[in-house]
């Protein structure tokens, strides 16, 4: 508990919005992000509601969960077109991937990337460069 409360003060998004703790690191594995409103609720916050039997909804907006893999790219791609700067970093990661019936698509994640990160994503500016680090699906300087 010490060390998550020393150092480097982490961003707003790496708190859950239900509890409000921060999400411990790796951030990926505690948390789970649904396509609905794109939000990361910790799994504390999900075991408990678990508990209390809320199953089948998402625990911030309350919007029953998609049951097939079109439905979560629909309503992802819904959010893409309203700019959310969240859910273009995950539908960037899913052609990056190549999930949710995408075929992997490295130069359209990139450009999805691109516009995530000018409108604001930490996240973003990380996976870029990353890619960028890597040279996956990037052309070689010379």
């Amino acid at each position: 508990k010490r060390l998550m409360a020393s150092g480097h003060d982490r961003p707003e998004v790496d708190r859950c919005p239900i509890c409000f703790l921060l999400i411990e690191l790796p951030i990926g594995k505690h948390s789970n992000v649904n396509s609905c409103c794109m939000k990361r609720v910790c799994r504390g916050c999900s075991f408990a509601a678990h508990r209390q039997g809320l199953l089948g909804r998402c625990l911030f907006c309350r919007t029953p969960f998609e049951t097939d893999e079109a439905s979560s790219l629909a309503r992802i791609q819904k959010r893409v077109k309203k700019k959310d700067e969240e859910a273009i970093n995950h539908l960037a990661e899913r052609y990056y991937h190549g999930q949710l019936g995408l075929v992997k698509n490295v130069p359209r994640a990139i450009e999805l990337w691109t516009e995530a990160a000018e409108l604001g994503s930490i996240d973003a500016h990380y996976s870029l460069g990353v890619v960028f680090y890597t040279g996956k699906g990037v052309e070689e300087d010379k």
